[in-house]
């Protein structure tokens, strides 16, 4: 029998997994902060519901997320009044919060760089467009069993 997707892309994800959250840990992150840090520092003053969308995580989770974030001193949350009429939370960085976000980045852009040691930019396009193309499957799979 062949190498399955199932067994590949878990060890992969497991081996990353691995090697992230040492550094996460030395930044005093719990699992799903990193996450949320990484989104906040492209997409910074988002509504709370479209940050756990990005994040894909239930809103109730993205509340615990962002209570630990704040009793960090990393993000702040700005109420707002969104397009139809009902209030909402903007989520900021602190200036701390930037700086762990950028570590974060740096972490992530380090680890990148591990997994394509020796792999060349033209198969690094491809891996990507093959998983976005995995990913598109699966969801519009995902879609149809609802």
């Amino acid at each position: 029998m062949g190498e399955m997707l199932f067994i590949s892309t878990r060890d992969t994800q497991n081996l990353h997994w691995k090697r992230s959250k040492k550094g996460f840990q030395e930044l005093e992150l719990t699992d799903g902060q990193p996450k949320v840090l990484f989104v906040l520092r492209e997409y910074e003053g988002c509504v709370q519901k479209d940050l756990a969308g990005m994040c894909d995580v239930k809103p109730s989770s993205m509340t615990l997320l962002l209570d630990g974030l704040e009793q960090k001193g990393l993000i702040e949350r700005v109420k707002t009044i969104i397009p139809s009429g009902k209030r909402a939370f903007r989520i900021f960085l602190t200036q701390k919060g930037k700086a762990v976000a950028d570590k974060v980045y740096e972490l992530m852009e380090t680890i990148e760089e591990e997994c394509f040691e020796g792999i060349s930019e033209e198969e690094r396009q491809q891996l990507f467009d093959l998983l976005r193309r995995v990913r598109e499957n699966l969801h519009r799979s995902c879609e149809e069993k609802k």
